[in-house]
């Protein structure tokens, strides 16, 4: 009987160990997929963070979305048990980074221009997932209205300029060159661009105007205004 009893306790143990053990599997198998997860996220919004930077004149966007990154990095923090130094230490280096993009001492060149479709299209991409991500730090409250409605006003511009300002770029190149005729299709084509477009912004008008100008050679090439607002150092 006795056999039976120590038998029977012994399955009851084993059986006990193999649940604790499949537990244990299971959340470091569930904390692995949640590091991969965070990891795809810093990725994604390093990519973003990057195409604003080369991007947009205001650095405050772009500030708010590298701030994002270190709190995806402190979750991934929050999850490591090992090599927690490398870890806090990339942390520390997005967070100066943070402080930079505010730093007047640290400007860098920002322009809309892109040097082929397919780099027009990706950084549209990368813009209208800003919009996104500036809508969610709306209603996560880090943004108010206000800062809301200036972000994505900019961000809609940077979208339909970015096409704009390369198709007026390649236009100049053709010129430069003696091409008047692939020039003027380039300048068309950024023109209209900015016809279908709704944007209110009123250097739009301003665009249409003197772009039509330079299709009848009477202008040889943008207002500084409009040259400057996309590029800043």
């Amino acid at each position: 009987m006795a056999l039976i009893v120590s038998l029977v306790f012994l399955m009851l143990l084993t059986l006990f160990g193999v649940s604790v053990l499949r537990n244990i599997q299971q959340r470091q198998r569930h904390r692995r997929l949640e590091q991969r997860r965070l990891r795809v996220q810093v990725e994604e919004l390093t990519e973003i963070v990057n195409c604003l930077q080369q991007t947009l004149p205001n650095r405050a966007i772009t500030k708010h979305i590298n701030d994002m990154i270190v709190s995806v990095k402190q979750q991934m923090l929050a999850l490591e048990d090992q090599n927690r130094e490398h870890l806090e230490a990339a942390i520390l280096k997005t967070e100066l980074y943070s402080e930079e993009l505010l730093d007047p001492k640290h400007r860098h060149r920002t322009s809309y221009q892109r040097d082929s479709d397919a780099q027009i299209a990706k950084t549209q991409l990368y813009l209208n997932e800003a919009m996104q991500l500036v809508m969610k730090l709306a209603a996560q409250g880090t943004i108010n209205e206000v800062e809301l409605d200036a972000y994505l006003l900019e961000l809609r511009w940077a979208y339909l300029m970015v096409p704009v300002m390369s198709y007026i770029g390649q236009g100049d190149k053709s010129i430069a060159i003696s091409d008047r005729f692939s020039g003027m299709a380039f300048y068309r084509k950024a023109q209209q661009l900015l016809i279908e477009s709704m944007h209110q912004d009123p250097r739009r008008l301003q665009m249409i105007k003197e772009l039509s100008e330079m299709v009848d050679g009477d202008r040889a090439g943008l207002s500084r205004n409009l040259v400057d607002s996309g590029s800043a150092m």
